[in-house]
């Protein structure tokens, strides 16, 4: 290419300012964009790992929530069965709940000196009782389906009155019919408080 040409001047001027373009323009506008849009994507991506996990964790603590409430269902279930103390309000209800659901008369009802264990305290008391011998059946059906442990022993019964004996229908009806006296042991349980938790009620 002859360089003293004019023309060829003109040209290869055209060309080195559309190189300077180019480059002013790479320089000054292209790369700072590419950085800038580079960042936003890593910004994205760090943004979409943190969510997804925030969306881990969501799951995990949710998952946590729904263990802790079956926990303290169980837990509630339990509490109930062994209570943390004595409860002799609770007891006389159920008592007396069961003798009026059985027609039965509670005599007396004395409590015994509670007992303590390793892990627990037994609360016994000595109930006299006045039924018939199907009613008493009753009434050591409602004890044994209270709403928390108790146990039953010790159990004396005597005849209240006779209707008679034999066998057959009738006297199956006049057994049912008679009147009996029972004196039994119940013991309910309740927690043992730790030593920092105070004295066994």
């Amino acid at each position: 290419m002859d360089f003293k040409d004019p023309k060829n001047q003109i040209l290869a001027l055209i060309v080195f300012v559309f190189l300077v373009l180019i480059y002013v323009w790479y320089s000054q506008f292209y790369t700072p964009y590419d950085e800038s849009l580079a960042q936003k994507k890593a910004q994205y991506q760090k943004l979409q790992t943190d969510l997804f996990a925030v969306k881990q964790k969501a799951e995990s603590v949710e998952g946590l929530k729904r263990e802790v409430e079956f926990q303290e269902a169980k837990y509630e279930k339990v509490r109930l069965l062994l209570p943390e103390r004595k409860e002799d309000e609770a007891f006389l209800q159920q008592m007396h709940m069961a003798e009026q659901s059985t027609n039965s008369t509670i005599m007396n009802i004395l409590p015994l000196p509670s007992v303590p264990k390793e892990f627990y305290t037994a609360n016994s008391y000595l109930v006299e009782v006045e039924a018939t011998y199907h009613g008493l059946g009753k009434l050591f059906e409602k004890i044994v389906n209270f709403p928390f442990l108790v146990n039953v022993s010790d159990v004396v019964v005597e005849t209240r009155d006779a209707k008679g004996s034999g066998s057959g229908e009738l006297a199956e009806k006049k057994r049912k019919d008679l009147t009996v006296a029972a004196t039994f042991k119940l013991t309910t349980y309740n927690t043992k408080p730790s030593d920092l938790g105070g004295q066994t009620q």
